[in-house]
């Protein structure tokens, strides 16, 4: 399973740099949009499992994810950031149950929306700010990627301590402290290397630790969705990751934090 996993890592990672690096920013929007929709029929499975929820949903997500394209992008992520603050209460407070809010299909749909929408919005900000080299949304991306990896090894080595038992018994806090330290460290040369006005390193690095702690909670709520669903995984499209959403569910509560700080902080 983990030669699997790895092999479908590098061989989805592969592409999707390529993609990043080489389209433009309209293609990089039709790309992440692909990856968007199918994670959204995914999410939809998890909300409502209606046959006619499960294609109404996606098409609702395509719609208001070009209507955020007339907002303004620090406002998108606003809102995105304040929902995933009340998604880590939804995670840590009502643990392996549904909040009252939380029980019904609707609300639950309307959660994917403010998860899905602002990370494609994010996430295409961050290609068109420098559409020929697209460095800080490959920087988050390795954040996210160094965390999630690191919170996993470290976690199968040393891991005794149960981070999220009721919702995700495979995460422990000491492989959650390796990815924070991961991510921050690469946060820190990511900074410095690109000379970021701003953002010295010691910024980056404390950057890269709060975006380390915006994916575990982004992990932990699809977890906890799932669990609520009685499945596994969100989808088999991906072989030993599952679906598109058990891929980017870190990185969809990452992508608001890292956005919205770049621009409060007037990073260029």
């Amino acid at each position: 399973m983990l030669k699997e996993r790895l092999l479908t890592a590098l061989v989805a990672g592969a592409l999707l740099l390529a993609g990043l690096w080489f389209l433009n920013t309209a293609g990089v929007g039709v790309l992440l949009g692909a990856v968007t929709l199918l994670a959204a029929f995914e999410w939809s499975g998890l909300a409502a499992r209606r046959p006619v929820a499960r294609f109404a949903f996606p098409t609702l997500v395509a719609f208001l994810g070009l209507a955020s394209l007339l907002l303004p992008l620090a406002a998108v992520m606003a809102v995105a950031i304040l929902w995933w603050v009340w998604a880590a209460g939804e995670v840590f407070v009502f643990r392996d149950r549904a909040s009252p809010v939380w029980r019904h299909a609707p609300v639950k749909c309307l959660s994917g929306v403010l998860i899905l929408v602002p990370a494609w919005r994010g996430c295409l900000a961050l290609k068109a700010q420098d559409p020929s080299r697209p460095m800080l949304l490959i920087w988050l991306l390795a954040m996210v990627w160094t965390a999630d990896s690191a919170a996993y090894f470290a976690g199968r080595a040393f891991g005794r301590h149960r981070l999220a038992p009721f919702v995700s018994p495979g995460k422990t806090v000491e492989g959650a402290m390796a990815g924070v330290a991961g991510a921050a460290i690469i946060g820190g040369i990511g900074a410095s290397w690109l000379a970021l006005s701003g953002l010295p390193a010691g910024r980056g690095a404390l950057l890269g630790a709060a975006v380390a702690v915006a994916s575990i909670v982004g992990d932990l709520l699809e977890s906890k969705a799932k669990r609520l669903a009685a499945v596994k995984d969100s989808g088999r499209l991906l072989p030993g990751h599952g679906g598109i959403l058990d891929r980017i569910d870190a990185l969809t509560a990452a992508v608001p934090l890292f956005v919205w700080t770049m621009r409060y902080l007037g990073v260029r």
